[in-house]
């Protein structure tokens, strides 16, 4: 049977993308009319409206504002935020071109713009406005957390690779500021694409960063973990697991990351306990249960296997793996009626799979069928790269694959 296929999971760091609101000066009492106010006293009523939420009304005043003085930007970056509340993003789109074109050097009005565009799914005019953003402004980290985000989606890994060294020579300036408040997922993001392109030391630093700067990001914890496991301190993975459920204990995603550092660790028993909870948590996920298969026959109780395998084929009936590591299991239950069929079936989507030819031909060596076990070998050795062999199993053990001492010793028998 194969063994446990794991996939690193990398979450997203924030559901939306920042914005920030820049307050007008302090507010002044008035007695004027408005045929007698000033462009300064709409904007100030207009602020106010927007602090009551009135943003209808805020927009009335703001646009008197504009109309008395069309080059004070200050007014037009109120006016993009009265607009993102309304969520007019034709509107945001263009007063904040107007800002650019009054202002070109302002890297608030690209990200505005940029921030809409991104809400209006057009990413690849986000970007240039991110890119332009960046390059008027570099010590700004709520900047790059948004750049890096549509970055990461986007995959543009090198691109992301070489902002850090950007990033890291305003760090001084950014963490000046007493307003940073993204510090920790700008690390977070610089991290993915060091992780992806496996330079795994780069990409634990920057985590350690984030949890320096955020001791209760679970998604740094997560990752950090998964990357321990890669490179093969398990100890430290689990440490990083448990904290990371200890955050966040409704998240599936950590339990299943947990669950695969405790099967590698050959801990099958804390490996089951994961998998059941994911399924309390609702994942009822047909890998799930294919997973839970695989624990219970590492246990040695194939009873157990099959009943999930069983489980997992009703919802996903051509999983070969599945199908295959069901028939191993019933070969286990001395059912070779029922082990020999689910091979059957699983050559019929997969004819040149490794695991399933082995496993046919131990099939019809124990129903004598020695026609049938002559064609099945005389197949591994001409349509995979193996040779038929009594090391055969010690060899594939060397990879993705585990047999029983039971398995092994059918597979001997052959020669």
């Amino acid at each position: 049977m194969k063994k446990i296929t794991v996939f690193i999971l990398i979450l997203a760091a924030l559901p939306v993308l920042a914005q920030k609101i820049v307050a007008p000066p302090s507010a002044v009492s008035s007695n004027k009319t408005d045929e007698t106010k000033n462009s300064s006293d709409f904007y100030q009523e207009a602020y106010d409206f927007y602090q009551d939420e009135n943003y209808d009304k805020a927009l009335q005043k703001i646009n008197l504002a504009i109309k008395q003085d069309k080059r004070n930007l200050d007014f037009y970056d109120l006016k993009c935020y009265i607009l993102i509340k309304l969520k007019r993003n034709k509107e945001i789109i263009e007063t904040s071109t107007q800002a650019i074109n009054l202002n070109p050097n302002d890297a608030k009005f690209y990200e505005i713009r940029g921030n809409t565009y991104y809400f209006d799914f057009e990413p690849e005019k986000a970007l240039q406005d991110y890119r332009k953003m960046i390059s008027l402004d570099q010590s700004n980290d709520r900047y790059y957390n948004n750049y890096l985000k549509l970055l990461n989606e986007k995959r543009l890994d090198q691109e992301m690779i070489d902002l850090y060294p950007i990033f890291a020579k305003a760090l001084p300036q950014i963490k000046e500021n007493p307003d940073n408040k993204f510090l920790h997922d700008v690390y977070f993001y610089f991290s993915l694409p060091f992780e992806r392109a496996k330079n795994y030391e780069k990409a634990k630093a920057l985590l350690t960063e984030a949890i320096t700067q955020k001791n209760t990001g679970s998604m740094y914890y997560n990752n950090r973990g998964l990357i321990y496991q890669e490179t093969g301190d398990l100890k430290l993975a689990l440490r990083d697991l448990d904290k990371a459920i200890e955050i966040k204990s409704d998240e599936p995603t950590y339990y299943e990351n947990r669950f695969s550092i405790y099967f590698q660790a050959k801990d099958y028993e804390n490996a089951r306990k994961d998998l059941l909870k994911i399924l309390a948590l609702g994942n009822n996920d047909p890998y799930i249960y294919a997973n839970l298969g695989n624990t219970y026959q590492m246990q040695g109780k194939s009873k157990e296997a099959v009943e999930n395998y069983e489980i997992a084929l009703i919802k996903d009936p051509k999983n070969t793996s599945v199908i295959t590591n069901a028939a191993y299991g019933y070969f286990e239950l001395d059912n070779t009626t029922k082990a020999k069929s689910y091979f059957e079936k699983a050559l019929a989507l997969d004819p040149k799979e490794i695991d399933i030819l082995i496993g046919l031909a131990v099939m019809y060596n124990k129903e004598k069928d020695k026609d049938q076990q002559t064609k099945i070998l005389s197949r591994i050795a001409q349509e995979t790269s193996y040779k038929p062999s009594k090391n055969l199993l010690k060899e594939l053990m060397k990879a993705h694959y585990i047999y029983t001492e039971k398995f092994q010793k059918a597979w001997v028998k052959l020669f």
